[in-house]
């Protein structure tokens, strides 16, 4: 998948998407970390994911997007055409 879009930003929707897809990604993908460069080549954003303490800070610095949104009604999944 490729999108020319890197110069806007994301919409409401896809930002929603994108962390549904995070998390999917931490509870599957993530076994004890995965370290990662995104974003401009000549200024990059480096991401690690860990399943050990906050690599920097204490855990209540960090947030839960969406978290005080009700769940989804729809349990329909990317792969089964829903």
């Amino acid at each position: 998948m490729h999108n020319q879009r890197h110069d806007e930003r994301l919409s409401d929707e896809e930002l929603e998407l994108f962390i549904q897809y995070l998390h999917r990604f931490a509870n599957h993908d993530v076994d004890i970390f995965a370290m990662m460069e995104a974003g401009d080549p000549e200024h990059p954003v480096y991401v690690v994911f860990g399943r050990d303490y906050p690599p920097i800070g204490e855990a209540s610095d960090y947030h839960r997007p969406f978290a005080g949104r009700r769940p989804p009604t729809s349990t329909t999944d990317i792969n089964d055409g829903g």
